[in-house]
């Protein structure tokens, strides 16, 4: 079984949409991102960690 890695611009289109979806759900007086945040903060998912470090992982800084 092989993990494909996802380039820089994907990962972050992925993300883009999956935002864009949590506020068009957030018209809707669910508190889905209120808990989403506080699923983050409490639980501290590895999936978060790895997905903010991939993220970051392509932005170096420039000397």
């Amino acid at each position: 079984m092989s993990i494909e890695k996802t380039t820089f611009p994907s990962r972050l289109i992925l993300c883009f949409i999956v935002l864009i979806g949590l506020i068009v759900l957030h018209v809707i007086p669910l508190p889905i991102l209120e808990i989403l945040v506080l699923y983050v903060l409490v639980a501290r998912p590895y999936w978060f960690k790895d997905l903010v470090e991939q993220i970051y992982a392509e932005k170096k800084p420039e000397d």
